[in-house]
């Protein structure tokens, strides 16, 4: 079945053969589809739109196939698409929808088609529209009742794959060699084209953090290869996350990743958080991870181990920053604002005081 390149190549004859591969429509068919924008999943690896379907058919040849739908494909930028066809980015999230979405443990969007061009590497994923429900918004940030709903779903996930070799060895998952080697390449090449940016937004401790880890960061990475070993959702934000009543979904899953548990974690809460809600509730959040982990399985995983976990994870935090400030657009001032805003919660990297993680 070929795999559409941009949404005018979603016809309703594509569709219908779509749905009907997966069982999501019986002998019913697509009579029209009205495409809308929309902002789900604002990543900028991939286009997102919104298709609002209509269906021929009887009562039961339609019955449960979805009247609106969320489509997601390849960037439309043939850099950014070069980049993350390059990167594994795509065929990450497709194959975690084909593979492990559905025994994860906890509310994702439901994918009604998830297909990968093997040589190309574009892709298309049919995923369950989530936009009637409460985004969670990255300069705002969120409560601390909010945050531990995400925290409790991310020990579920983690709890779920702990440890587990058959992921791990999954090839989509486990990178290119040199992956360290290049990951700082790019770092310090970022670092050097947006330092200016970076020692405006960052406080002046977490920028000298920054500066320190460049040279030094493939040698910090291959300790994160040691310990402890779980999937991370990689790029865990409120951005990314849909509040349902008692639960969160999540999206956007092309930096999933086996690496140290508390990566998600870090990521999440020093992201999430002004510095001093989380420097009052940080402590109380963690054990709540560390409880939730135990609650569903994992033993021998001391508070020590996890403080180590999640100061690594706070370093790492850099990488995702300084990579995503060096590639942005500036000039946008929304794109100012969230940069700055999240910028300033960094200071959490020199709170723990992660410099000291930095090998010599």
């Amino acid at each position: 079945m070929q795999i559409p390149r941009t949404t005018d190549e979603i016809t309703p004859e594509w569709l219908t053969s779509a749905l009907r591969s997966n069982g999501r429509l019986s002998s019913g068919r697509v009579e029209s589809i009205t495409v809308e924008r929309t902002g789900l999943g604002r990543g900028f690896a991939g286009s997102i739109v919104r298709l609002i379907v209509r269906y021929a058919g009887r009562g039961d040849d339609i019955v449960g196939a979805p009247t609106t739908l969320v489509a997601k494909l390849p960037s439309v930028d043939p850099d950014i698409r070069r980049y993350a066809v390059r990167d594994g980015m795509y065929r990450r999230e497709t194959m975690f929808y084909r593979e492990l979405a559905a025994k994860s443990s906890i509310p994702l969007p439901d994918c009604y088609f998830a297909r990968l061009h093997d040589e190309s590497g574009i892709f298309v994923l049919l995923l369950e529209d989530l936009t009637k429900l409460q985004e969670g918004d990255e300069i705002a940030g969120c409560s601390v009742d909010e945050a531990a709903l995400v925290i409790r779903n991310l020990a579920r996930l983690h709890a779920t794959w702990w440890n587990d070799e058959r992921v791990a060895g999954l090839d989509w998952l486990s990178g290119h060699r040199n992956a360290s080697t290049k990951l700082q390449d790019r770092y310090l090449d970022a670092w050097g084209r947006a330092t200016d940016t970076l020692s405006y937004i960052y406080p002046p401790n977490t920028f000298a953090i920054g500066e320190r880890l460049g040279p030094r960061l493939a040698a910090f990475l291959s300790v994160s290869a040691e310990g402890d070993q779980t999937l991370n959702h990689g790029d865990c934000h409120l951005g990314n996350l849909f509040f349902r009543n008692d639960e969160v979904v999540m999206i956007d899953w092309q930096n999933v990743m086996m690496t140290r548990p508390a990566l998600d974690l870090a990521y999440f809460i020093q992201g999430s958080l002004p510095a001093e809600t989380r420097r009052t509730a940080e402590v109380e959040l963690l054990d709540e991870y560390r409880d939730t982990l135990m609650g569903h399985g994992v033993a021998d995983y001391s508070r020590d181990r996890l403080i180590e976990d999640y100061r690594r994870g706070l370093l790492r935090s850099l990488i995702t920053s300084v990579l995503s400030v060096a590639n942005l657009d500036m000039e946008q001032s929304d794109t100012r604002e969230l940069v700055k805003t999240i910028g300033t919660r960094m200071v959490a990297i020199a709170d723990w005081e992660c410099g000291a993680l930095i090998p010599d």
